[in-house]
């Protein structure tokens, strides 16, 4: 093997721990048909910028999606990194949700203490956010599936804009190894 292809081989391997399993526009674009053909008891999915915008709001559309997917016997769950439980409580009272903050995403403390909790295996768990680095690695990690979703506003706390560029570039090698266009 060439030098470039050992290079190319080694950026691979290290981008592909980002990699989400599926992609979508926003939560509530994701069919109950993926959830079903992948056999999904429980979705884990991240609040801020993910659920919710800037000012702590959702969509009709997402409540109606949560609602649906509830009635299908499926358990969803905010996993957030939010250090303060004031908002997360709220969303999940409103969406009729069980929360986890201060998750420490990509760690794996959270997730266990959910499956801990929820007593669903990992092949039926499915994690749902915005972000490679935290909410997307965190779930390959813990060895479930991933739907990355793009963030509902560009307004983001400091840490999420240094990162997005970075992501852009794992993102443009995801799409090409799927031979899809950026998106």
């Amino acid at each position: 093997m060439k030098n470039k292809d050992k290079s190319q081989s080694k950026i691979s391997l290290f981008f592909k721990k980002f990699y989400p399993t599926y992609t979508f526009d926003r939560v509530e674009n994701i069919p109950y048909e993926l959830l079903e053909e992948n056999n999904i008891k429980l979705i884990l999915i991240d609040m801020d910028n993910t659920l919710i915008d800037n000012k702590g709001r959702y969509s009709k559309e997402l409540k109606k999606w949560v609602k649906e997917v509830k009635a299908k016997k499926i358990k969803v769950y905010i996993i957030s990194n939010s250090i303060s439980e004031t908002m997360v409580k709220k969303v999940s009272k409103e969406l009729g949700m069980r929360y986890y903050y201060k998750a420490r995403k990509p760690a794996l403390k959270g997730y266990k203490y959910i499956i801990d909790e929820m007593k669903v295996d990992k092949e039926n768990i499915l994690m749902v956010g915005d972000q490679l680095f935290t909410d997307i690695c965190g779930g390959n990690r813990f060895g479930i599936k991933t739907i990355l979703v793009k963030p509902i506003n560009k307004k983001e706390i400091i840490l999420s804009k240094i990162k997005r560029p970075f992501e852009k570039i794992i993102l443009s090698h995801y799409y090409k190894k799927k031979g899809e266009t950026k998106k």
